[in-house]
């Protein structure tokens, strides 16, 4: 699927605030792969946009999503595949994910939307999922962020 100008603004924009110590799906390489379990085809759960690292690179900060177009099944979506992930493929490396931050970037809806986003009732069901019952997982936290 290609990328649309909204989501091609907004992965470079973050990503060069982020330079030199992160990846970039569609930039620098086709995908930043999640898996779980041992790398094959077969364990790849999901991709993100963006993957930043410590200044050391040797341990991920924190992956982020952008998505044009959001619903709550895609943003739990998102969120519960990420958390079942235990490792991370770059051009440069593999890495174990443990206590990651999530960054889910959305679409600001528009003022007069007739359906707007309820990100707060997705936020509190999902905290009650993933940390409430303790599903075992790699992140430690996630947010969502609305952007223009």
């Amino acid at each position: 699927m290609a990328e649309s100008a909204w989501h091609k603004k907004v992965r470079e924009e973050i990503w060069d605030s982020l330079k030199p110590n992160a990846f970039s799906s569609h930039s620098d390489v086709s995908k930043l792969e999640l898996f779980r379990g041992p790398k094959k085809r077969e364990n790849c759960l999901s991709d993100v946009d963006i993957v930043e690292l410590t200044p050391d690179r040797k341990d991920i900060v924190r992956l982020i999503e952008i998505e044009t177009a959001m619903n709550p099944k895609k943003l739990i979506g998102i969120v519960l595949t990420t958390h079942l992930c235990d490792m991370c493929k770059t051009p440069e490396n593999e890495y174990n994910l443990e206590k990651i931050t999530l960054k889910i970037i959305c679409r600001k809806e528009k003022e007069k939307s007739k359906k707007p986003l309820k990100l707060n009732v997705i936020k509190r069901a999902l905290d009650e999922l993933l940390f409430d019952f303790k599903i075992p997982g790699c992140l430690a936290k996630y947010d969502f962020e609305e952007h223009p």
